[in-house]
């Protein structure tokens, strides 16, 4: 289901993976930011941390915070909690030993996206899992094999 490069159109809960991959490719970089100064782009709490985790000292953080101010906040709530735990252990009995251990991330942003109906932007391949999983559209910020 997933697979699909995204064409920059549309809301989409961007995931970490995309956000790190716009860093090192200059074509992804200007489709999100044009999301993002559109109000396309949405975020929730486990990707703003992991921005923060890799940002470079107070100005790195800055930076982020200025990037997300006025973009739309997904909540992860109790919901989104449980469909976390429910989707994996829903990978864990369709699925060899270890198949429930995605990053949590990873798992958080999917239902997030799920509950609220949004897309998913991505450059990571278990959101190819996790779109045939729970049923959402999950989009490449750029080419998988980069």
């Amino acid at each position: 289901m997933s697979e699909r490069l995204w064409d920059g159109q549309g809301t989409v809960l961007a995931d970490i993976s995309a956000w790190m991959f716009a860093r090192r490719d200059a074509d992804a970089r200007e489709l999100l930011f044009a999301a993002v100064e559109r109000g396309d782009v949405a975020w929730c709490w486990p990707v703003r941390y992991e921005l923060i985790v890799g940002a470079r000292g107070p100005e790195g953080i800055s930076a982020v915070d200025r990037a997300l101010e006025g973009l739309r906040e997904v909540a992860v709530d109790r919901s989104v909690q449980r469909g976390v735990l429910a989707a994996m252990r829903e990978l864990a009995d369709g699925g060899s030993h270890g198949a429930h251990r995605l990053p949590l991330t990873d798992l958080t942003v999917a239902v997030a996206a799920q509950r609220t109906g949004l897309d998913v932007l991505h450059h990571d391949r278990h959101f190819d899992r996790l779109a045939d999983l729970l049923e959402i559209r999950a989009f490449w910020l750029g080419d998988p094999s980069a």
